[in-house]
């Protein structure tokens, strides 16, 4: 029996879906050597506070956590526990972020990861941290001079990659976030909700159709410093 053949758009598309989901940091370079604050747009899957996801991300302070999402009246430890942060809530994780000189922007040596029985860094990139396209094995074990993809050790303490930039944009100081495409979003939908401009959007990422956006596709929002305050 002959397999299955499938239109060639169908195809097509299928190829650049995978593109998108592996191709993490395509759009993050660096020109400058700095360090920079930084920050990913993370959903939670499930319920959680934030001190696990603190403790899992271990890339900032509770006072920078709680800052970046708005809720500044507490900084205290024993309220992080307890406030309920509910599964699909889009929560802004800050880190520091680094530019070596090799035009790739990487997480200053933050979040680590302790290797576990069973675990793989396809299985750790995909799921032990929720990272999804954040990130992929190839990077981790790039970032981590590891050679065999294959052979790693329970204990290993890996380095998470995730991606940023501290370039400027048009001349002004920004804070470059990392956001996943989500279904139905639009290039001008996200702009708005960032506070950024639809074209300087559209630049930064090399978008030259607003409808090729992709579900997964990790994007470089460049926040205005001045509008951190708010949005941060």
């Amino acid at each position: 029996m002959a397999p299955p053949s499938f239109p060639a758009g169908f195809a097509a598309m299928l190829l650049l879906l995978c593109l998108a989901m592996t191709a993490s940091a395509v759009n993050f370079t660096c020109t400058v050597r700095a360090t920079c604050q930084s920050a990913i747009i993370y959903t939670t899957p499930n319920a959680t506070t934030y001190a696990e996801l603190l403790s899992r991300f271990n890339t900032t302070t509770i006072g920078e956590l709680l800052r970046a999402n708005g809720l500044t009246y507490s900084t205290d430890i024993s309220f992080a526990a307890t406030y309920t942060v509910f599964g699909g809530t889009i929560v802004r994780v800050p880190y520091r972020c680094l530019c070596a000189g090799d035009r790739v922007g990487r997480s200053d040596r933050r979040p680590i990861y302790t290797v576990q029985l069973l675990d793989g860094l396809d299985e750790i990139a995909r799921n032990v941290f929720g990272f999804g396209a954040f990130v992929t094995y190839q990077e981790i074990a790039t970032a981590n001079n590891i050679p065999d993809p294959n052979r790693i050790y329970v204990g290993q303490e890996l380095w998470i990659p995730l991606p940023c930039s501290c370039d400027q944009v048009d001349g002004y100081n920004v804070t470059h976030f990392a956001y996943q495409v989500q279904a139905g979003d639009t290039t001008s939908a996200i702009a708005a909700k960032f506070g950024v401009r639809q074209a300087t959007l559209r630049k930064i990422n090399g978008i030259h159709d607003r409808t090729s956006l992709l579900m997964g596709q990790i994007l470089d929002v460049p926040v205005p410093v001045l509008s951190i305050s708010t949005r941060f």
